[in-house]
């Protein structure tokens, strides 16, 4: 028999729940695109046969889908019953009592398809789950938060701002806020290298200029975007996406270089950046400027060219977007720069899409939108990690200004809203198994190293859901590629 459920383990039936019901959406979603709906036409049993032998692949689909809403609805019951018992926050009961209230009317939409209902009824369908999944999500957000505030009571730097103004937040080992951080490392002039040795490390520098770390996964937002746009019965040749992503490479270098560029003497104060080419003179500035310019150009010829007038102008509105209105305008000013920021790295979905079609289609916008959601839920667990370094560099990242528990909060709501978006994305573009079982296996991981940072409370926690946040966009990526491209 299991033991009562107990404040610690209520937050842990609450994220199994939030977990079910994102499974209920995603088996959802793969039900109504693969047609395997068509294989049961009554309710509750399956063409008026209550026995499971043999299944094909569809009506395995099916089944796993009645299947996984018995689970959840199981699993609201048992949560909304704990939390009564309880007395969870009130803001936490709000959240479960949506989906107490929904999910009866969930399983009479998911009936009344089967029997044959309109596709509004569809649209319905999903939208209720949609915010049966939110309200769960927000509820969990809310526990945890209160959890770490227990665990965390007295603790001041966990709960309030490093300063209301960043750049007088206190720095580490007594370096002053104008001084380049103790980690900087001692200069080798260049020119008093050899000849070799001297060309390798100029090559290196301006390679590092152009932030290649950046590029394979903006390269393959670009390349998901060609995907979903080939669904539609366009073609596409192999050049115009080599075209395509060369130009996007040749864009992202030089948007890193004007990053550089205009982060130089920021990038002296921080641990984290001293050790960039413009800090130890290894470029010279109008050179770096020079350079960045060439990289634009470039990019203009190469999609213009070989490509077409509306991706390149994609292009060069997502260099503008990256170098000026997030690196010169958000970063420095706003806690919000991440999120304002996000577009940035949305707008390849959009180039891929248009490099194919010579237009824009609901489906890259979707894909545009996993990636403006999913920035911050990405971007936030590293600006927590190095809150201390960004604050000594001046920049008033949200975990700097709010604090640590807010940021995670905006994570995991910034995560359900990724989750969502995916869900829509793959709902819209007709994608199968393969991206569903990505997204909701990755999802469940991405989620669980979120719920690991209340817990844990530690900078390590932080970077692992970095990294995972970078593992499942990647992942949920190649599958959008494998299913329209490679197995199309």
């Amino acid at each position: 028999m299991m033991p009562p459920i107990d404040r610690r383990r209520f937050g842990d039936l609450l994220g199994a729940t939030a977990i079910a019901a994102y499974l209920l959406i995603a088996l959802g979603t793969a039900v109504s695109t693969t047609g395997s709906g068509s294989s049961c036409t009554t309710w509750p049993s399956c063409s008026s046969d209550w026995t499971i032998g043999p299944m094909t692949g569809d009506a395995l689909l099916f089944w796993g889908h009645r299947a996984a809403a018995l689970a959840a609805g199981l699993l609201v019951v048992a949560t909304a019953l704990a939390a009564w018992r309880l007395d969870v926050d009130r803001r936490a009961k709000a959240g479960i009592a949506v989906a107490v209230v929904l999910f009866p009317v969930q399983v009479a939409l998911g009936a009344a398809l089967v029997l044959g209902a309109s596709t509004l009824v569809g649209v319905a369908h999903l939208v209720f789950a949609m915010a049966i999944f939110g309200g769960l999500l927000g509820a969990l957000a809310v526990t945890l938060e209160n959890r770490a505030l227990e665990r965390e009571q007295g603790e001041t730097d966990l709960t309030e701002p490093l300063a209301s103004d960043p750049t007088l937040a206190p720095d580490r080992a007594g370096d002053s806020p104008d001084e380049p951080a103790s980690g900087a490392s001692t200069e080798v002039r260049i020119e008093d290298l050899g000849t070799v040795e001297r060309l390798r490390r100029t090559a290196g520098a301006y390679l590092t200029l152009t932030k290649p770390k950046l590029m394979w996964l903006l390269c393959l937002v670009a390349l998901a975007g060609v995907g979903l746009a080939t669904v539609t019965g366009e073609s596409v040749a192999v050049s115009t996406v080599a075209a395509t992503l060369l130009g996007g490479v040749l864009a992202i270098g030089a948007s890193g270089t004007f990053n550089h560029v205009l982060e130089r003497d920021r990038d002296r104060k921080m641990d984290r950046t001293n050790d960039r080419p413009l800090v130890h003179d290894l470029v010279p500035v109008r050179n770096a400027v020079a350079f960045a310019v060439c990289l634009v150009a470039a990019s203009m010829a190469v999609m213009l060219t070989w490509v077409n007038a509306l991706a390149a102008g994609l292009t060069l509105a997502a260099i503008a977007y990256y170098s000026v209105l997030y690196t010169a305008v958000l970063k420095p000013n706003t806690a919000w720069n991440t999120v304002l920021g996000g577009g940035a790295g949305a707008l390849p979905a959009l180039i891929g899409w248009a490099a194919v079609t010579g237009s824009v289609g609901l489906p890259a916008v979707v894909l545009a939108a996993v990636i403006f959601w999913w920035t911050p839920a990405h971007f936030y667990s590293l600006a927590i990690a190095y809150r201390e370094d960004y604050a000594r560099g001046g920049f008033p990242m949200f975990p700097v200004v709010e604090g640590v528990l807010t940021a995670r909060r905006h994570v995991l709501l910034f995560l359900g809203a990724t989750l969502l978006s995916a869900s829509l994305l793959g709902w819209l573009a007709g994608l199968g198994w393969l991206y569903t079982v990505t997204s909701v296996g990755l999802g469940a991981v991405f989620l669980r190293s979120v719920v690991r940072q209340y817990r844990e409370s530690t900078d390590d926690a932080a970077l692992r859901s970095f990294y995972v946040s970078n593992y499942y966009l990647g992942a949920i990526l190649v599958t959008i590629v494998l299913e329209t491209i490679v197995v199309a």
